[in-house]
């Protein structure tokens, strides 16, 4: 047995359990990368263990599954928040964006999974260009579990392109080279144990027909994956009427075409009538919604209610960082749960044993990750152990009620220990492998010099918060 963790309140999320899955006094056992042991701790022999967690006095989840996040853009954090919707993309993150190096991507990316794994998170759903590069220079060092999905776009140019009602113009060639390199990347990492190679047609405005339906084969024939941003609001309803008629919708369109069915990854959805939210639940799409992100940028309520009401398999994600402010999983989780119960009126709605299993298996179904994401004989050892004697989660109690669960929503705590197949990224609150320091010190000098170089562009863009800019209110 290489790892056993002890005297843990366990929160399992195994289906075979009842409720949340909460095994008092609990051990977890580890072989091999893969969950061999869990139920009490007197009955599990630890001393044959490589490794033993005393976790008395703590809660010991699985990893979170941030379900579809965009890393590289957290080297932006700060740049884009506080905007109209219409001039978030393109005057407030584009002119940013388009400063940015290969380098300086890769060290976002190294600083939002940091921030990531340090909140407990194990799994993430990457998805950006160039992806092969993040997962290389960042995941397969780190150690993180990685859905990765290459960026598929087609839109030649965003920056000053205000009026939604006029379709982007759009370069083939960009598209041919982006599925290119998502071919690339199946034939690399397809049988990687911690990478899920998937498609990312961005959004059904920024992809032309013909590219879609190249990607449906594609996914058709490897029975893979196909993540996509879905029904995201005016803009792209707009857009998608500009190119496919005035009465089209998204959800219409990608019937028509043939990807509303299981293979499809449907983000965000907060543009989806009722009846659309029901037709992407029966046709076995499954979903990811990013309470903090929407939010923060379209001045929404995801419908993480509605799409369960639905019947929908729901995952949430953190989005990324120049709109919500980061890669926290424990905040996101607390943001779905007041975000519901606000747009609701109704405080029983998303209750913090509900926000936890979609943080975790509920991710990894999304995600179609069916070994993460629960804490079961079988399963991959992605483990997060959080202490209950901290200023966020204490005090916790185990009778007449567990408020570990609660604690952990509303309160919250970073993780003192993380584990990805068993292997300890985390350990006693530190990163076991990974200079922390050097990671912030070369983000802040990076991230000096994109927004140094984008300066000009930016304050031409005139967004709103130039104007806040030069009146010194930032």
């Amino acid at each position: 047995m290489e790892l056993a963790i002890t005297d843990a309140l366990l929160v399992t999320f195994d289906p075979d359990r009842d409720g949340s899955g909460v095994v008092e006094d609990g051990a977890v056992g580890v072989t091999d990368g893969e969950i061999t042991f869990v139920g009490s701790s007197v009955e599990l022999d630890a001393r044959s263990a490589d490794r033993v967690i005393d976790a008395a006095g703590r809660a010991v989840l699985p990893g979170f599954v941030d379900a579809h996040v965009h890393t590289p853009l957290t080297l932006l954090r700060g740049g884009t928040q506080d905007l109209p919707e219409i001039e978030w993309m393109t005057r407030g993150l584009e002119p940013l964006a388009r400063a940015m190096t290969d380098e300086d991507r890769v060290a976002g990316a190294r600083l939002g999974v940091l921030e990531g794994l340090r909140s407990g998170v194990t799994t993430f759903g990457e998805y950006t260009g160039e992806v092969g590069r993040i997962v290389e220079e960042v995941y397969d060092p780190f150690g993180a579990r990685v859905a990765a999905t290459e960026t598929i776009n087609e839109v030649a140019e965003m920056v000053g392109h205000d009026d939604p009602g006029e379709a982007y113009p759009l370069d083939r060639s960009k598209g041919k080279a982006a599925l290119s390199r998502a071919e690339a990347l199946f034939d690399r990492y397809g049988d990687d144990p911690l990478v899920t190679p998937m498609y990312g047609p961005q959004a059904l405005d920024m992809v032309s027909p013909g590219l879609l339906g190249e990607i449906r084969d594609r996914a058709d024939e490897r029975g893979a994956s196909i993540h996509m941003h879905v029904a995201q609001g005016d803009r792209e309803r707009r857009q998608v009427r500009a190119r496919y008629g005035p009465d089209a919708t998204t959800v219409g369109v990608l019937d028509e075409y043939g990807l509303l069915d299981e293979r499809l990854i449907a983000v965000h959805c907060h543009g989806a009538t009722e009846d659309e939210r029901a037709r992407i639940a029966g046709s076995g799409a499954r979903t990811i919604c990013c309470p903090s992100s929407i939010a923060a940028i379209d001045g929404v309520v995801p419908p993480v209610a509605e799409l369960l009401a639905a019947g929908a398999p729901v995952g949430l994600g953190t989005d990324q960082a120049p709109g919500p402010g980061g890669h926290d999983m424990g905040r996101e989780l607390r943001t779905a749960s007041l975000l519901a119960k606000t747009d609701r009126g109704d405080p029983t709605a998303l209750p913090a044993w509900e926000a936890l299993r979609l943080g975790t298996v509920g991710g990894a179904r999304a995600l179609g990750l069916d070994s993460v994401g629960r804490i079961a004989v079988g399963a991959r050892a992605d483990l997060a152990v959080f202490a209950l004697d901290s200023l966020g989660t204490a005090p916790a109690v185990t009778e007449p009620l567990h408020t570990a669960i609660p604690n952990l929503v509303y309160g919250g705590a970073d993780a003192e220990a993380v584990f990805v197949d068993g292997e300890p990224i985390v350990l006693d609150g530190e990163f076991t492998a990974i200079d922390e320091r050097a990671v912030l010190e070369e983000a802040s000098e990076r991230a000096e010099a994109v927004f140094s170089r984008a300066a000009e562009d930016w304050r031409a863009a005139d967004s709103k918060l130039v104007g806040a800019a030069r009146e010194g209110r930032l």
